[in-house]
Order: C-alpha cells, then sequence, then structure tokens
C-alpha cells in the first residue's frame, strides 16, 4: 500500500484581517484535530496555519524517535514565519500543543501577542488512566523499556461524541503497531509510544518553571470531565501563568479531545471573542 505523505494534512488559510494563529496539534496527534478550528477561525477573518509537529503521521519507530526540543524547534520556525508576515501572531495548542504555546511566549515573548490553552497537559491525571500509571514513572528512566513500550489509546479515546469515538474506535482496536495505515492521518497514532509520554513529561517539567515569567493574554479552555488530563491541570496553569489577562472556561460536555468533540463550536466562538477582545 502506498503512504501518503505526513504533510497530507497540513493547512493553511489565508485571512483577511491582518491577524495570524497559529495552530498547535497535540503529541501523536494530527493537524486534523484543529481543522474545524482553523476553519471556524479563517471565516472569521484570521490566516491559520497548522503544520504536522516532527516525524508524526509516518511510522511508529519515527514517532518515537522526536524529542520536545526538536517540536519546539519546528514550532518556533512557523510562529517566525507568521510574525515576518503579519503584527500580530496568536498561538492555539492543544494538550501539548497548549503547553508548546507557553513555551513560546516565553521564548519569544514580543512575537506572541496570546495563547489559547486547549486542555492544557501538564500532568496526565484524567478519570479513564489505568491505575498502573504510577510504575511508568518509574520504567520510563530506562531507555530500553521506553522505547518498546507502546500504549494502545483505549476507551474513551478523549471524546464524549459517540459517533466521532465510533469511528476512531473500530481504526484503533484493530490497529497494528507495526503496519500504520493511511488513517493515521486522519485520526492520530493508536499507540501513545511510552518514550513520547516521557518527552511530554520533560516539557512539561520546563514549562512549569516558565509559567511565573510567560505574561501574553491567555485563554485557557477544559473539559470538566476531561478523561486524560483533569480540571486540575487548567487551574494549575491559571494561578501559576503571569499573564495579567487571563480567563478560564470550562466546558460541561465534553472529554480531552475539545477541538473536535461535542463543544468544538463553542470553543471556536469562545476563541474568537478571545482574539477579537486582545
Amino acid at each position: 500500500m502506498e503512504t501518503a505523505s505526513p504533510k497530507k494534512y497540513d493547512f493553511f488559510f489565508k485571512g483577511t484581517n491582518n491577524k495570524a494563529v497559529l495552530l498547535i496539534h497535540g503529541i501523536t496527534g494530527t493537524p486534523s484535530e484543529m481543522r474545524y478550528l482553523g476553519n471556524y477561525l479563517n471565516k472569521a477573518g484570521f490566516t491559520v496555519l497548522c503544520n504536522t509537529l516532527p516525524r508524526h503521521c509516518s511510522s511508529l519507530g519515527e514517532l518515537k524517535k522526536v524529542t520536545w526540543q526538536e517540536i519546539a524547534q519546528a514550532c518556533a520556525e512557523d510562529l517566525k514565519a507568521l510574525k515576518n508576515d503579519y503584527p500580530s501572531v496568536f498561538i492555539a495548542g492543544l494538550s501539548m500543543g497548549a503547553l508548546m504555546g507557553m513555551h513560546l511566549a516565553y521564548k519569544f515573548p514580543s512575537s506572541v501577542s496570546g495563547i489559547i490553552a486547549l486542555a492544557p497537559t501538564v500532568f496526565y491525571d484524567g478519570w479513564a488512566l489505568h491505575k498502573g500509571k504510577i510504575f511508568l514513572y518509574v520504567i520510563w528512566h530506562v531507555p530500553f523499556l521506553r522505547n518498546s513500550i507502546n500504549i494502545r489509546e483505549g476507551w474513551p479515546y478523549g471524546l464524549k461524541d459517540e459517533i466521532m469515538r465510533a469511528s476512531i474506535e473500530r481504526f484503533y482496536k484493530n490497529a497494528d503497531a507495526n503496519k500504520f495505515d493511511n488513517k493515521v492521518l486522519l485520526f492520530g497514532s493508536p499507540f501513545f509510544p511510552l518514550a513520547n509520554l516521557y518527552q511530554h513529561h520533560c516539557f512539561s517539567n520546563v514549562v512549569k518553571k516558565e509559567l511565573s515569567s510567560v505574561k501574553a493574554p491567555i485563554l485557557i479552555i477544559h473539559a470538566q470531565e476531561d478523561d486524560m488530563t483533569s480540571i486540575r491541570n487548567a487551574r494549575y496553569v491559571l494561578k501559576n501563568i503571569a499573564s495579567p489577562k487571563k480567563s478560564l472556561v470550562v466546558l460541561n460536555d465534553s472529554y480531552h479531545m475539545i477541538t473536535i468533540d461535542k463543544e468544538k463550536e463553542r470553543v471556536a466562538q469562545e476563541a474568537i471573542k478571545f482574539l477579537n477582545g486582545i
């Protein structure tokens, strides 16, 4: 079977209001999870860019090699490219992408006009996670184990929307770790390699130290019932970030993947309200 390019789902929508938004998907995810929001923002006048993160939407072996520094470098380059053409550039990121928005605002404070943190994941503590996850914090320090263990994504797959969940579940349940088909470009990786979880953990520790210096306006949107990362994550960011202008919107009918779940339209509307208020 011919494999589609990992860049297949990248998108760039030129807007009309001279403001740009860099969208950053989650680790092991895909730009497809940001496309609805991207279209909504573009219809409101914003230029939107979302690129596939390095080594994503390819093989599992390739995905395991990515480092948080590699992701940060790619996102910094996207930010720089937008800033060359637009005076105001905002960052909207999902999960680890939300942390990346804060990191970029720390590294390039004059380039980031505002941050939209969607289900920010500082720590994994959602209600659907296996209680044995504490053992992962021990074994992921061993390189051999870290690179050999793949955690299969499990129910409810970050989705409260039952129709969408069923579509993703069919793909995830039948997925083979040794052979991905092109649906990984649409749904993201059906496995969460321990190596990627470790990179996320290391990056989270970096961002936690940077929050007290981040002053860009920020909107945090998080689901009360987030299955992967509890509302405690959002409250942690809200409390520790130095932004003078910060707010939290809590969703009551979604799980973790809030950009494609049942309240995706509200997420987009809240984002536009925030962006227009800056």
